[in-house]
């Protein structure tokens, strides 16, 4: 009996509880529902009992609860989530759902909270002063006034969405006509009895909606009797049917009801008189982290913040008696040690038999609160920036009185605040027009206009606008602001003065000029438009322009228009005018707003130009170029052989001076002042210049220039006439060449011839005189044989000098042959190799760093013959006191070619003393080892015969470097 009985005592708990609670089977029928739908919904529960779930959520938010029901079957713990709800009018209804799947008996299990008072409330946080009255209008509450005898003087449009009543429908009837019958004695009885004091409530009494249906209602009414303003009582009334529901329903089936206790979002529980728990649902273990049994016997007062005792002990005190009634929001300390924000709601079952406690409903709304303390903040921070906007800013309501300034305004206007609010209308400066744009906010248009204020002596223009304030739909007040615009006002005036210039400038130009806007619409026209198109701006402004052309439109081509117009670019193009037999040059602009249109008469350059045509007919058929240019010198044609030898076309050489395009860093200064001399004397002249073609070769001409003039004898433009000389002048340059190279072959010669005739007169004299000697000697005489000896050295010397004379003489015949690509490696390592003996004889050592790729244009021989005698004397004149050290190294130069560097350590010579004297035949500037003085010689030639150069630098006992530059295949 005693489970039985628990049971019993859970079921009247549950079905006496403020919220709704929903047994769903699997295929989401509604199997239970508690009684409290009737007060969160308006329905029967044998009414929804076997119904679809969905069928009582609202169609915008049914996917979204339904997708947490489906969640909710696969997981364990509660799914919470918010939908609204249908009432039977279609009223909707916000519930904040729990749902858990309860394995035992197969059903989903979904608690349900009316939350549509708070969010309400959180939607009403966020209105300010202005829309205090449309809170009265449409507020939860039903509000009204009654006199004396309890008739309604007036009844808030609230009770239409309330109690289905129309205000005027209930105004002059007695409150109590609406009663239950079974509760209008008890009503009455405490009317008579609480009526006098100035505040009291009647509770439990029943009231008829428009429908027919009886609500539970509680009123307070506060006695105004005595109040002058008012004389009547004034009753806010609250439909209260879902507590009384939620209490007449906590009888539920045994295993239903625990399951949603345990299961459910809110934390259920029972409070006895004593004020201890007695009993706590499951849930409060994930909302708060306690078991159970670990509030069990303990006050909940112990858990509540100490900052929110005083407050939750204070409204216990005052609505402990009521039947149910709500604790304000307080901080409950979860088990982890942190506060998290309670709603709860209490229903008074002491007198219920089978309860005889409190129940108790709480919530976590941590979230919501913090939400509201942010709300509060933000809308501190609007008031901060109303309060610090820097500029003036007015609240009136709709019957125009102040309701709130800013400093701003209180600092232009020049008044205290409490000389503003409440004024019927604005100071004088802004009346008129002011009371005109608030009517027009008043009908829910912004308006503005501009006002004018004189402060010490100086006026300011204020562009004052006005916003209408909207509550649900309905304007309730105007937001009026204003902006110093006196500079842009300023600045406006100096546009105006300045269009008014523009204007003058546009009438005063000799061109023609129009404008149109994007609709073709003529807006501006000057005095030379109207002449020339025989039209008047007074009468043509904003018509189109086709229209008013007709066919002379042909003179302003529609299509050029609308390509400016299109593709946001200039165009240029030229017409003909018939009536004025004149040819026009049109312009066309686009701007933002339209496009607009100059017209220059160019007739003159148009027959200018034919005359060009028929010049460039006679000029086209010549190989030269021939280029015609203004008075100026400013090229107006050139023909196609200009291009040709230039290749420069027309287009780019149009309007410049030929002189600025051709001329280049080699051309002749002397020549250019020449020209520059001779053009002014207006005579025909020739001049030899070189210029540059658009490639950037040179390009020599031959110029006749030859000044035009017209009837009038002025001068109108210049003709030249240019050949190409460039074969000419490179003949020259050959020409010079040549003899240049023959003078130098010459003194060379000559010098050679000299060498060799000094170096075979003295062995060729020695063995004259020797072989006349010899006949006369004796052969058995001793100096028979030295003098024997001496005419063989003699002839010897002879021979040595025949032989180079004969390797110059080669030499100088195989200059003229045609190079080949030799491989500098290869030969390098050959010349190594074969004077290998040598450098080793002496212990010296050659290092070669030569890239295998690297070849240059020339000769075998002559690179053959550079490697061995460098490193032959390298050999021969090292230094006696260290081992000889040679490197030879080769790379690409800046300029595309090679660089060959020849380095030993040798004995050196003097360069100084040396002098010029270095790579001539037949010098030696050592003393040891002797040697001919003819390798360097042919080093050097061999080097400039391939177009090389070769340059030395050396030091006594400090080594040599060659340094020989080559051109590379």
């Amino acid at each position: 009996m005693g489970i039985r009985a628990d049971f019993r005592l859970l079921a009247n708990i549950l079905d006496h509880a403020p919220a709704l609670i929903c047994a769903v089977d699997p295929h989401g029928q509604l199997q239970r529902v508690s009684g409290a739908c009737r007060h969160v919904l308006g329905r029967e529960c044998d009414e929804l009992v076997g119904q679809p779930f969905a069928d009582i959520l609202h169609s915008e938010d049914r996917t979204a609860a339904l997708a947490a029901c489906a969640r909710a079957l696969k997981q364990e713990g509660p799914v919470h989530f918010e939908s609204r709800c249908l009432g039977p009018a279609g009223e909707e209804v916000v519930v904040e759902w729990s749902a858990s799947w309860s394995p035992a008996d197969e059903r989903l299990l979904c608690m349900g909270r009316d939350v549509t008072q708070q969010r309400q409330a959180a939607r009403h946080a966020q209105e300010q002063e202005a829309y205090h009255r449309a809170v009265t209008e449409h507020g939860f509450d039903m509000m009204g006034v009654v006199n004396e005898e309890g008739r309604y003087l007036y009844v808030a449009s609230s009770i239409t969405r309330a109690l289905g009543y129309q205000p005027e429908e209930m105004i002059g009837h007695s409150a109590f006509d609406f009663m239950h019958p079974d509760d209008m004695a008890a009503a009455k009885a405490s009317w008579v009895e609480l009526g006098s004091q100035p505040l009291f409530t009647v509770t439990d009494f029943r009231f008829r909606t428009a429908s027919g249906e009886w609500r539970w209602m509680e009123s307070s009414i506060s006695n105004q009797l005595l109040n002058p303003e008012i004389r009547a009582y004034t009753v806010v009334s609250r439909d209260v049917t879902e507590q009384y529901e939620a209490t007449r329903h906590a009888h539920k089936q045994q295993e239903f009801y625990r399951a949603v206790a345990e299961h459910g979002f809110d934390i259920m529980a029972l409070l006895s008189g004593e004020g201890v728990y007695t009993y706590v649902g499951g849930s409060v273990q994930n909302t708060l982290g306690y078991l159970p049994d670990q509030l069990l016997g303990h006050s909940p007062f112990e858990f509540i913040h100490p900052d929110d005792v005083a407050a939750a002990e204070a409204a216990w005190a005052e609505l402990g008696t009521q039947p149910v009634f709500a604790v304000p929001d307080c901080r409950f300390r979860a088990a982890n040690g942190a506060w998290r924000w309670m709603e709860t709601t209490v229903g008074n079952q002491l007198l219920n038999p089978d309860i005889q406690a409190f129940t108790l409903c709480s919530r976590d709304v941590t979230d919501k609160k913090n939400h509201a303390f942010e709300l509060a903040a933000s809308e501190q921070r609007f008031r901060l920036l109303f309060e610090h906007n820097r500029d003036p800013a007015i609240f009136q309501d709709i019957d125009g009185r102040v309701l709130d300034v800013n400093p701003a305004y209180l600092d232009l206007m020049q008044l205290p605040k409490e000389q503003v609010l409440q004024q019927q209308q604005l100071p004088a400066t802004f009346s008129r027009l002011s009371d005109e744009q608030f009517q027009v906010a008043l009908s829910g248009q912004e308006a503005g206009y501009e006002a004018r204020i004189t402060r010490e002596g100086v006026e300011r223009a204020v562009a004052v606008t006005k916003i209408p304030l909207m509550v649900e739909d309905k304007i309730v007040g105007v937001y009026s602001t204003g902006k110093d615009i006196t500079d842009m006002a300023t600045a406006q005036r100096l546009l105006q003065q300045q269009t008014a210039r523009l204007h003058l400038v546009l009438e005063s130009i000799n061109d023609a000029f129009l404008s149109v806007d994007r609709d073709w619409n003529l807006t501006y026209l000057n005095s030379e438009g109207e002449r020339l198109l025989r039209l008047k701006q007074a009468d043509t402004l904003d018509k189109n322009i086709w229209e008013l052309l007709g066919d002379e439109g042909g003179s302003i081509s529609r299509q050029k228009c609308e390509e400016a117009l299109d593709t946001g670019k200039t165009v240029r193009f030229e017409a003909f005018h018939e009536r004025k037999m004149r040819w026009l040059e049109l312009r066309v602009y686009p701007f933002a707003e339209g496009v607009s249109v100059f017209f220059s008469d160019i007739t003159k350059r148009v027959k200018s130009d034919r005359q060009l045509k028929l010049l460039a007919l006679v000029a086209k058929g010549t190989v030269n170029s021939v280029v015609i240019t203004d008075g100026q010198g400013r090229t107006e044609w050139v023909n196609e052989a200009f291009t040709r030898d230039t290749g420069y076309t027309l287009a780019e050489m149009r309007g410049k001076k030929p002189g600025a395009v051709l001329q280049g860093p080699e051309t002749d200064l002397a020549a250019i002042r020449r020209f520059q001399e001779r053009l002014p004397l207006h005579k025909p002249f020739p001049v030899t210049i070189l210029n540059y073609k658009k490639s950037g070769q040179k390009l020599w001409f031959a110029m006749d220039v030859t000044p035009i003039f017209n009837d009038a004898g002025e001068l109108v433009q210049y003709i030249a006439i240019q050949q190409n000389i460039n074969f000419r002048k490179e003949v020259e340059a050959s020409q010079a060449k040549m003899t240049e190279e023959l003078y130098r072959h010459n003194r060379d010669l000559q010098q050679f011839a000299y060498i060799i005739s000094h170096n075979l007169r003295a062995p060729l004299a020695n063995a004259l005189g020797l072989a006349a000697l010899l006949p006369k000697l004796d052969r058995q005489n001793p100096v028979f044989d030295a003098s024997l000896a001496h005419l063989c050295e003699s002839l010897g010397q002879a021979d040595n000098v025949l032989q180079d004379l004969n390797q110059v003489l080669s030499l100088r015949d195989q200059q003229h042959g045609q190079p080949d690509r030799v491989a500098l490696a290869e030969v390098c390592r050959q010349s190594v190799v074969d004077l290998e003996a040598s450098v080793q004889q002496c212990g010296g050592r050659v290092s070669v760093n030569v890239p295998d790729d690297l070849a240059v244009r020339g000769n075998r021989a002559y690179v053959y013959s550079i490697f061995y005698n460098l490193l032959s004397n390298s050999s021969k004149y090292r230094a006696e006191r260290r081992p000889l050290r040679v490197e030879i190294a080769c790379l690409r130069n800046e300029g595309g070619g090679l660089s060959l560097s020849f380095t030993d350590n040798g004995s050196g010579f003097d360069l100084v003393k040396a002098g010029s004297e270095v790579f001539q035949l037949y010098k030696r500037f050592h003393v040891k080892p002797r040697g001919r003085g003819i390798g360097l010689y042919l080093v050097k030639t061999h080097v400039e015969a391939m177009g090389g150069q070769i340059e030395v630098t050396s030091e006594v006992d400090g080594g040599t470097r060659f340094l020989i530059q080559l051109d590379s295949f």
